[in-house]
């Protein structure tokens, strides 16, 4: 039953004919408006120091979970209304237990309250919730209510995947009931993000298209009527709206498509804008928090995209092509109409743009079917024969796993996607602007010129990332990736990034502010997480090799062994290196000489911290005109120790050791540095309180100039000659 009536276009002879402009339903507005007065309304209210609601007091409470429970660190965290006599409230509820309770799940149990921290309050309060409840004791199952069969109904599907450790396994359980528990097994998550596929695992639309055929395929071959027909299709899309956990993404998906499939019984055509804009409305009016939720938003824009656009890029497309490819050039289109609406989320929440998007949803749109299609006809396979489940259910994960596999190779792939960076609001009224000048002037351009602009695009890309390294001057740049450690060394083309950071949106934002699209090399100065926790996610952008203090290949302790392993899967095993004391990196005009470690003594932790001195030789005359230590975790001791022993009178610029730690400075320590400028990489409000305040009085003791990424950003130090200018992201 097709649902994109408006913006059509016709098949003739096998193309694709003009696209006919689409009409604004007023409820189009409506939606518009009710989106920015919710928005508005929150900000103007919200206040950050706002005490617990009354009523929250420690005692016996019922929670019933919005979402799946995550599991962390601490045990497992969900949203949740909690429920006590007559209050009321909706929380973020943290338990410990065996048990991992799913949507709409309930339990009783004794629960304490606290106000969010500073760093989460916004975060959580445009969700929705009001503060963190903190299960004590044993948690008690309670009835599901109305809904309790089919949430049981969920809880046995994804259940069946249970002990199947792969990722295709992993990929049909998020397909088929939208439990996504074990969608980060192996990167599999980070791969469909970087290619572009993460909306097949976040249920939505696109699994509604493919239920929807199969219900009415079924239904067909019955000879079900027409009207009798729409009824049992809206009852079979709310049943599955909730088998799969009833998130605000597949309830606006349902509800849409149950608008189109009832304008049968009013004997109108069928508007799907306008049924999109109904469903923002109502859902908006149900619950003023969805209109800032990141995945109601990708989920509404998306479909608009698709709805108003994919007809006239599909037309553009087949007439560059003349009549050719027609279901190639709807495929692309598809994507690309998608796309564009969700840029401004794209690029300011994910960092990323993605190029090879178009190219993995054409591949994986068939599999994605099968898998869905294969997986919802399992389901009473299994019921009906338990002792054939295994192979049913490892048959399903065999095309699933390839998929895996196909997305992993694809991620890895140079330039298939590049890091962004942007305001949210600026890119989003940039975006905003080119909707409405297509929409408004429905351009209908000469195939001659669509064939000039699509063979262009690509040569100008590839012109842009051949050279726009070169455009940068000899910097050493710590970038601001927050409590971590990331700093990027480039001169004439070439670069090293030194540490990655834990936080892949941060790293990648950083690297793109700084036009990085491509790295020569990154070095790990050891194997803690905040400065090599991103370095699995730097495949794509690596054009050189992987650095490691050489040690790490001979340590044998389980995170040294990690490292490594982890090195040669980025890399490749011959582009894995170690360095020891006295080797050298050249990356332009600065020569990166390894300075410590001399040997572990710490099986690769804060003391074996490979550490450099990079020497800028402008004149390539051996005697360099500056320098820069880069430290790691290394701390005071360790510091003089490399400086006495390398023989180094001296340095320009220093990278504070282990992020401004107290044990980073001594007595006497600026003094023997002799540094002008010290460099802190430190996350804001960090739970460490570095910088300390004593290694903040020894930098000025010695007249250094602190530059901290929490109050400033991406610090630049820019070399010319004997002179150093810093330039900071944030004044």
């Amino acid at each position: 039953m097709r649902l994109l009536d408006e913006g059509a276009y016709e098949r003739r002879g096998g193309a694709i004919g003009p696209a006919r402009r689409p009409s604004a339903p007023l409820a189009f507005f409506c939606a518009l408006a009710a989106w920015a007065v919710a928005a508005a309304l929150f900000f103007v209210s919200y206040d950050p120091e706002l005490p617990l609601p009354e009523g929250l007091a420690p005692g016996v409470w019922t929670f019933e979970l919005v979402e799946d429970a995550h599991e962390g660190e601490f045990g497992y965290s969900a949203p949740a209304r909690a429920t006590c006599g007559e209050a009321s409230c909706d929380v973020r509820v943290l338990y410990r237990g065996e048990v991992r309770y799913m949507a709409h799940e309930r339990f009783e149990a004794y629960a304490t309250f606290d106000v969010f921290s500073e760093a989460n309050r916004m975060r959580f309060a445009q969700q929705g919730l009001a503060a963190d409840a903190y299960v004590e004791g044993e948690l008690v199952r309670m009835p599901c209510g109305a809904l309790g069969p089919l949430v049981e109904l969920r809880r046995w599907a994804s259940g069946l995947f249970d002990g199947m450790q792969t990722r295709g396994a992993a990929l049909v359980r998020a397909l088929v009931t939208g439990d996504r528990v074990d969608l980060d097994r192996g990167g599999m998550y980070d791969d469909m993000k970087a290619i572009g596929l993460a909306h097949m695992v976040a249920v939505s639309g696109s699994h509604l298209a493919v239920v929807a055929a199969l219900a009415g395929g079924v239904m067909k071959r019955l000879g079900v009527p027409k009207r009798s027909c729409t009824l049992l299709m809206c009852a079979f899309y709310a049943v599955y709206a909730v088998f799969t956990g009833l998130s605000a993404p597949v309830i606006r998906a349902a509800a849409m498509s149950c608008i189109v499939v009832l304008s049968f019984w009013a004997r109108r055509r069928s508007s799907a804008l306008a049924a999109l804009s109904v469903c923002v409305c109502v859902l908006i009016a149900l619950n003023p928090y969805n209109a800032l939720s990141l995945s109601f938003f990708l989920s509404a824009a998306s479909t608009f995209g698709v709805i108003v656009l994919t007809p006239l890029f599909a037309s553009w497309l087949d007439r560059a092509c003349a009549g050719r490819c027609a279901p190639a050039c709807e495929a692309f289109a598809l994507t690309a109409a998608a796309s564009l609406p969700i840029a401004p989320a794209t690029v300011a929440v994910f960092s990323r743009i993605t190029l090879i998007a178009p190219l993995a949803n054409l591949a994986a749109a068939p599999v994605f079917s099968l898998l869905l299609a294969g997986g919802l006809a399992a389901l009473p396979l299994c019921a009906a024969l338990p002792w054939a489940q295994g192979v049913v259910l490892g048959a399903l994960s065999f095309p699933a796993e390839l998929l895996c596999a196909g997305a992993a190779f694809a991620a890895d792939l140079p330039y298939s996607s590049l890091p962004a960076t942007g305001d949210i609001v600026s890119a989003g009224a940039i975006v905003a602007c080119a909707v409405a000048v297509l929409w408004a002037s429905w351009p209908m351009p000469r195939a001659r010129t669509l064939r000039i602009a699509l063979c262009a695009a690509p040569v100008v890309l590839c012109a842009w990332l051949a050279f726009a390294p070169f455009a940068a001057k000899d910097e050493v740049i710590m970038l601001d990736v927050g409590q971590g450690d990331a700093l990027l060394v480039r001169s004439e083309g070439k670069s090293l990034l030194v540490d990655t950071g834990n936080q892949e949106q941060r790293l990648l934002a950083a690297l793109a502010r700084n036009g990085v699209s491509s790295i020569g090399g990154v070095l790990v100065s050891h194997h803690d997480d905040d400065h090599c926790g991103c370095l699995e996610m730097l495949a794509p952008y690596l054009a050189g090799d992987v650095l490691l203090a050489d040690g790490a290949f001979s340590c044998g302790c389980d995170d040294c062994r990690a490292l490594v392993d982890t090195a040669r899967d980025v890399a490749g095993s011959g582009h894995a290196r170690g360095l020891r004391a006295g080797d050298a990196v050249r990356v332009g005009k600065f020569s990166c000489t390894a300075v410590w470690p001399y040997g572990f003594e710490e099986e690769g932790g804060n003391a074996d911290s490979l550490c450099l001195l990079v020497s800028y030789d402008e004149q390539g005359d051996g005697e360099p005109e500056a320098s820069v230590l880069l430290t790691g975790d290394a701390e005071a001791r360790q510091i003089r120790e490399m400086l006495d022993r390398a023989g180094i009178g001296r340095v320009d610029v220093l990278k504070a050791g282990h992020h401004g730690s107290k044990a980073g400075v001594d007595e006497g320590f600026s003094r023997r540095v002799g540094s002008k400028i010290a460099l802190v990489s430190v996350g804001e409000s960090n739970r460490y309180g570095h910088p300390s305040a004593e290694a903040l009085e020894e930098f000025a003791r010695g007249g250094m100039d602190v530059f901290r990424t929490d109050e400033q950003g991406d610090v630049t130090c820019r070399f010319e000659g004997d002179a150093i200018e810093v330039f900071v992201q944030k004044e």
